[in-house]
């Protein structure tokens, strides 16, 4: 992504949270809070429900609403958490919500310490940033234990049409295939790397029944070769850091 690109889209999500505007109400509507954001935090939990309480850093939180319902559900995994995003706005908006320790930062160049978090957690950033291999750098210096990401499929056909639309263009919406987020996380200290493809949602436009939508999604999901459609991943990164307590 190239920095006029790049300037493009933090100056429409500066905008978008100085108003509080989400793009997920805004694009799939009722549906994100009654099956994306559930299975957002259903799927996070999975994850890191064998850890003890943990330092978690999730970068690009924007206007916090996966932050809220982590902080609303008090999973045991949860000792503090640190929100940050990379436009003023939302890192304003994190912390007129309550989260005293959130940062402005850039998620391919964070302000913190290596491992100075039990783990590293984003959704639906990755695909933003204009280097996503120095995001996966920065995600496994910063963490000891995990890194977890949701992210955007770009083996989805339909996912890349909606790249070429107008609303995705303005967010700088540019997705990867699997074998590609894997290559990111093939670093030092990285002993898994788990991807399984998620969840069939088009915009609410396409899909004005929200029942009808969520049966058709959670077929696909569990369909071999079609699944592979769906147009996001679960990205499971296991580290194991010399002396650094990793797992």
């Amino acid at each position: 992504m190239d920095e006029k690109t790049q300037a493009r889209m933090r100056a429409t999500y500066g905008e978008r949270y100085a108003r509080g505007w989400s793009f997920r109400d805004h694009w799939f509507g009722d549906i994100t809070w009654r099956y994306i954001l559930p299975n957002y935090y259903r799927w996070t939990d999975e994850f890191l429900r064998d850890l003890g309480p943990s330092s978690i850093v999730e970068l690009g939180a924007g206007d916090g609403e996966m932050t809220d319902i982590i902080r609303e559900h008090q999973p045991r995994w949860l000792g503090s958490i640190t929100p940050t995003d990379v436009v003023p706005a939302g890192a304003a908006r994190l912390r007129a919500k309550g989260y005293g320790a959130a940062r402005q930062a850039d998620a391919c160049a964070t302000p913190f310490a290596d491992d100075e978090f039990d783990v590293a957690i984003t959704y639906d950033v990755m695909h933003h940033v204009a280097d996503p291999s120095a995001m996966a750098r920065e995600m496994v210096r910063i963490a000891r234990k995990r890194v977890f990401l949701l992210e955007a499929n770009g083996a989805s056909l339909v996912r890349r049409l909606l790249e070429l639309t107008g609303t995705y263009r303005e967010a700088g919406e540019n997705s990867y295939l699997p074998r590609q987020y894997r290559r990111f996380f093939g670093l030092p200290g990285v002993a898994r790397v788990e991807i399984d493809p998620f969840q069939f949602v088009p915009p609410k436009a396409l899909s004005p029944f929200v029942p009808l939508t969520i049966a058709i999604s959670e077929a696909m999901q569990r369909v071999p070769l079609l699944r592979w459609q769906c147009s996001g991943l679960r990205i499971r990164v296991t580290l194991d850091k010399p002396g650094r307590g990793g797992r």
